[in-house]
């Protein structure tokens, strides 16, 4: 599905990633004296190949590279690529013990170029899942420098669903729509953590302003992926918006939760029945329900709370999406109200690594190591003094 029209068993087709809005007339050239409806029958039959590339096989793109395997149709193909060979080979590895049927299909390449130039067709859509903005950029230059240099019949999309910020972001798209007008890249970062990634549930926000404006093969793919799709809005970073604007929200009531808790607490209240009464009452967020900081108060939903916080979504991750948020805040001129208090306790937790590498709900337990002298906070656990 590399070409803006392809032909099929004699039959042309259009992309319908690229032209999300065609209408197909009965007597159109491209279908002669055929009906919409079986238009679109062909467009979803197993015989119409795709393309797939995924760059990033960490904690996240791992398992959603891996639904993409998993839901391929028998003609279609996945490359993969991570910086680590060692991701790339465990990927390989329990993907195709998972589905040996499928193991020609799965493809891995040792350079971002060798997308473009190692592949047995043009790819359709190629999913980023890495750190941050400097890699985004990194990656989709030196593919926009291979498709340069290596000129292609047809369009690919890039899709990024990492985390960054939103004037990288914007960068890059309009860097992609210079050099290369007929490809597009899309913001579809996503909401569901580590969980929602091995579950395959979770939610993708786009840069688009309605459904109607997601493409269907768009929407097949991300479905492979997850459950949710929501358009955000036209302009492009508008998805990354929304997840900035989510994760801003999450990381200042996870902190309000482990205060309250730890209020509850020095009340001398049981913490388990506190938390199950939070969970009925105005108080309930997904901090203080879906990831109870308490250990033992919902034991049949492996909470990372009842593992010592291991897994989860880790503070260190929490903090990077609210300094991306407070970041893009500023430079869009918009006043932060709890903000800047809420990144300063995320900048503290994460100087210790115990805290860091562990689920956001540690802050609870960490909150509780503190102790209030002379207008400074006391770590019992360090003995260092700050301020906040």
């Amino acid at each position: 599905m590399h070409g803006t029209v392809q032909s099929f068993c004699g039959v042309q087709r259009i992309n319908r990633a690229h032209f999300p809005h065609l209408q197909i007339s009965a007597n159109n050239d491209l279908f002669p004296a055929m009906s919409l409806r079986f238009a679109r029958f062909l467009s979803t039959t197993p015989t119409l190949r795709a393309n797939y590339g995924f760059i990033g096989l960490g904690q996240m793109g791992q398992h959603m590279a891996r639904h993409i395997y998993a839901k391929m149709e028998p003609l279609d193909k996945l490359y993969v690529f991570d910086t680590v060979p060692e991701a790339t080979a465990s990927f390989v590895d329990t993907v195709t013990q998972q589905k040996p049927e499928a193991k020609s299909q799965l493809h891995t390449l040792d350079a971002i170029p060798k997308f473009v130039t190692d592949v047995d067709a043009q790819l359709d859509f190629i999913v980023l899942m890495v750190p941050e903005g400097k890699h985004v950029k990194g990656v989709v230059s030196e593919l926009v420098d291979a498709y340069k240099k290596n000129p292609q019949t047809g369009l690919t999309t890039f899709l990024d669903s990492s985390t960054i910020d939103i004037p990288t972001s914007v960068e890059v798209h309009q860097m992609v729509k210079k050099e290369l007008p007929e490809f597009d890249f899309i913001d579809t970062p996503v909401s569901g953590g580590v969980a929602g990634a091995r579950k395959g549930t979770l939610s993708f926000m786009l840069s688009r302003e309605d459904h109607k404006d997601v493409a269907p093969d768009l929407v097949k793919l991300l479905n492979m992926m997850g459950t949710n799709i929501f358009p955000c809005g036209k302009n492009h970073g508008a998805g990354l918006a929304a997840k900035l604007s989510n994760n801003y929200l999450l990381a200042v009531t996870n902190l309000a939760v482990a205060d309250s808790f730890q209020l509850a607490k020095s009340f001398g209240l049981n913490l388990q029945h506190y938390a199950k009464l939070v969970s009925v009452s105005t108080g309930k967020s997904w901090a203080s329900v879906d990831n109870c900081p308490i250990p033992g108060v919902y034991p049949e939903n492996n909470l990372p709370a009842d593992v010592g916080y291991k897994g989860g979504f880790i503070t260190k991750l929490t903090k990077k999406d609210l300094v991306l948020a407070t970041d893009c805040a500023n430079q869009y001129d918009r006043a932060l109200f709890l903000g800047p208090t809420a990144r300063k306790w995320y900048l503290k937790a994460c100087e210790r690594e115990d805290l860091g590498s562990r689920d956001l709900g540690v802050l609870y337990e960490w909150l509780g190591e503190l102790e209030e002298k002379n207008g400074e906070y006391v770590d019992k656990k360090t003995s260092e003094s700050f301020k906040v």
